[in-house]
């Protein structure tokens, strides 16, 4: 048996067996780390000082300077600014007074584990399997958001779940909060009136997320980076994909996702034509396809407030008062957190616990619908402008070195996620949001090293 597996291992050695392992360590250590900090937590009463993940962040720094030569990466200040930040939430739970989250270890040690994300491009491994890997992982993902646009589109038309309970697709149904909900406008299009509805409200498209917002912020990486391969391979299918994305992204009627995408979008044929691509008539086809569901949808976005309350009925626009008083409440809740611990916060995922305690009035069980503020509130100044540092750097870097049409893809998708966080939280407060803003982030970093002028060894090596 061993010989035998021995033989199949040498008759396949070129199939990235590493890089699957990898992945699947990845995958399932979350679950692994909740078991371990559960046996850790009954061993030890001082987890606010020591904890699992104190452990896992030492291993990170012994992995990179163990195999620094294997990876061929300096310690360059982008991988030091993702590590401070990750440092600083260590240090705000330490810092912060009375109750921790429960799941504030949890999520930072699944943030941790994104620095090997970064890592895990200047592997060997990598290098020598680069073509299947991305192929692999770009296949997937387009599966599955064909899957997430064809949910949508059908949520909407039938007003109901689909019944995908194994991706875990949300309870869909009309007793949902306000926010899951829109105002049927007035004089709507003929065909909406063949949709059913209850109450005069239409629920909006969830896919398979938590929140119709978060569908829109998958939709906008999705879409992005069907504009890069409408652009790459000239296959008319990827421009009947966005064509039905799009419509996915409309009908979630998310403000801040369909603003971010249109802007995000523009700034994608505004670099691409700086660089000097041919994209005008690409242009014009996208422009064409905004502009055409833009009027077909228009009463219903404005409907949700799209051009303000002005042009809303009292019923939409009573709706948005009650989700803008939540969310200045919210607000409000942070800026008193930012005041009175300005520096380290009131610790990591203890803002959902803590709101209360820095508001007049009771305030709704969520988080403040802005990243700047959440990261500043939860870990203090220094880690929002750490945070800030990061983003700016390796953006900066791009423009220095590497600006290509993928690396203006991943500027722009970071961008859309970085608008996003003005109106929500989920970029910084879930693990999608956070997985995708480091991991493009770390794309990026990658193509910068690979370009910087290096001596002529140094590159040379990065090729082997």
């Amino acid at each position: 048996m061993y010989q035998k597996i021995l033989f199949y291992l040498k008759k396949h050695e070129n199939f990235p067996y590493k890089i699957i392992l990898y992945a699947l360590l990845i995958i399932i250590s979350p679950a692994i780390f909740k078991i371990l900090d559960h046996k850790f937590q009954k061993l030890f009463s001082l987890n606010r000082y020591i904890n699992i993940i104190d452990f896992i962040f030492l291993g990170i720094f012994s992995f990179w300077y163990f195999k620094k030569d294997k990876l061929k990466i300096k310690f360059s200040k982008n991988l030091i600014l993702l590590i401070l930040y990750l440092l600083m939430a260590r240090l705000s739970i330490v810092l912060s007074i009375g109750q921790i989250h429960h799941r504030a270890y949890y999520d930072l040690f699944r943030a941790s584990i994104l620095i090997f994300v970064l890592l895990s491009f200047f592997s060997e491994t990598f290098q020598k399997h680069k073509k299947i890997v991305i192929k692999t992982i770009l296949t997937l993902f387009f599966t599955f958001a064909l899957l997430q646009t064809s949910i949508a589109i059908l949520q909407f038309i039938l007003q109901k779940s689909l019944g995908f309970t194994f991706l875990h697709e949300p309870f869909f149904a009309h007793n949902l909060g306000g926010s899951c909900k829109i105002q049927i406008a007035e004089n709507a299009q003929f065909f909406l009136k063949y949709l059913p509805s209850q109450n005069n409200l239409f629920l909006r498209a969830h896919g398979t997320f938590i929140h119709p917002n978060v569908l829109s912020g998958f939709l906008n990486v999705s879409s992005l980076l069907t504009l890069y391969f409408i652009y790459k391979s000239k296959n008319k299918i990827f421009s009947l994909f966005l064509f039905f994305q799009i419509i996915a992204l409309i009908l979630t009627f998310s403000r801040a996702g369909l603003a971010s995408f249109v802007v995000s979008s523009f700034c994608f044929f505004i670099l691409m034509l700086y660089k000097k691509y041919r994209v005008k008539k690409m242009f014009l086809s996208f422009l064409v396809i905004i502009l055409s569901l833009g009027v077909i949808g228009s009463k219903q976005l404005i409907e949700r407030g799209f051009l303000g309350s002005s042009f809303q009925s009292k019923d939409a626009s009573l709706m948005n008062k009650q989700s803008d008083f939540i969310r200045e409440s919210l607000k409000n809740a942070s800026i008193n957190m930012i005041k009175k611990h300005p520096y380290f916060g009131v610790g990591f995922r203890n803002f959902l616990i803590k709101r209360n305690e820095y508001s007049k009035i009771p305030v709704q069980r969520a988080y403040v619908h802005n990243i700047y503020l959440l990261i500043a509130a939860e870990t203090g100044l220094i880690s929002l402008l750490i945070f800030l540092m990061l983003i700016f750097f390796t953006i900066y870097e791009t423009f220095r070195y590497s600006l290509n049409p993928i690396s203006i893809t991943s500027i722009c998708i970071i961008l859309s996620f970085m608008l996003i966080g003005f109106f929500d939280h989920y970029p910084i407060a879930s693990n999608f949001g956070r997985m995708v803003i480091l991991s493009f982030l770390s794309l990026l970093n990658y193509f910068n090293e690979l370009n910087k002028p290096f001596s002529y060894s140094q590159k040379a090596s990065l090729y082997q």
